[in-house]
């Protein structure tokens, strides 16, 4: 992930739920960061909501410095976590014949940029990250060094946009779906892979006996403040993606990543778990960590 995807212009400290202004309560602690819910949507989010100075100051001091969430800012290492993600967004791809150029927003070490073009697919990707850029161009890969909420670089040419573990991390999600819809033709999709809010309050509740006041787990990176800024339930992304001018297909339960070791073991139990809990009750199932929205592109985005 690029060390400043995020933001253009200073986003002020939101008050109430980032979908629907909907009141917040009190989620959990989390270091020196504070988690709220919202009672109306169940979206889950930081309260209050960093701003661009912090969001930057937070990259560089602590993520691009490698001292939170290793696993994610190794490229080696996140090309075996994120398999499983990669692949998903593929099938996904597939299943909907999208035919034409895909751009990968937030394309970070350009491992899905990577994949998808071994698999035939015409793929480009976008972040901001310098690093991240070199070593993705290191490998021969179409990744650009452009901003996410601003590019134009696409417009009306992309037939999908992706993002992997992107919108979690974003404050300004209107230019961010604006360009999106900038980019695709119509009639494209945008195809996001994203932790939701469900089962991140589950584990959250289990973990500390639902005890609000104490240190929320970190859920194996689910809820590592501040750059997982929001966390949004199901309702809340379909509800803030629609009103950018898109429609909702589809949602897919996503598989679990592949981290290594012991919690590698319980991310296959879970997702065999899953399995059986999404047959039975689809999006009503609380323990999908992560879900899939496919969105197609059918009207003017609505004015913020």
């Amino acid at each position: 992930m690029g060390k400043r995807i995020f933001e253009t212009r200073r986003v002020g400290k939101a008050t109430g739920c980032i979908v629907c202004q909907g009141e917040l309560t009190l989620f959990g602690p989390y270091a020196k960061y504070t988690f709220k819910r919202c009672l109306n949507c169940g979206t889950i989010q930081l309260s209050p909501m960093p701003d661009e100075a912090e969001m930057a100051d937070a990259y560089e001091t602590e993520y691009i410095a490698h001292r939170q969430a290793e696993e994610f800012a190794d490229p080696e290492q996140w090309r075996g976590v994120s398999r499983t993600y990669r692949h998903s967004i593929i099938d996904a791809l597939r299943d909907h014949h999208v035919d034409g150029l895909v751009v990968d927003y937030g394309s970070g070490w350009g491992h899905l940029v990577e994949a998808m073009i071994r698999t035939g697919l015409d793929a480009q990707g976008v972040d901001i990250s310098e690093e991240q850029i070199r070593y993705a161009q290191g490998r021969g890969l179409p990744v650009h060094q452009d901003d996410i909420h601003t590019t134009q670089r696409f417009q009306d040419q992309a037939s999908a946009v992706t993002m992997l573990a992107v919108f979690e991390h974003l404050i300004n999600h209107t230019a961010v779906l604006r360009s999106v819809h900038c980019s695709l033709k119509d009639g494209g999709l945008f195809v996001t892979l994203h932790p939701t809010a469900a089962a991140v309050r589950f584990f959250g509740n289990l973990f500390r006996l639902g005890r609000k006041q104490a240190q929320l787990p970190d859920l194996a990176g689910a809820l590592t403040a501040p750059w997982h800024a929001v966390l949004f339930s199901i309702a809340g992304t379909e509800q803030i993606v629609s009103r950018h001018g898109f429609e909702l297909l589809e949602i897919r339960p996503a598989p679990q990543g592949r981290l290594p070791g012991l919690l590698g073991l319980v991310q296959i139990l879970m997702e065999a778990v899953n399995k059986a809990g999404w047959a039975l009750f689809k999006t009503r199932w609380p323990l999908i960590t992560t879900h899939i929205f496919i969105f197609r592109k059918v009207a003017t985005p609505a004015e913020s």
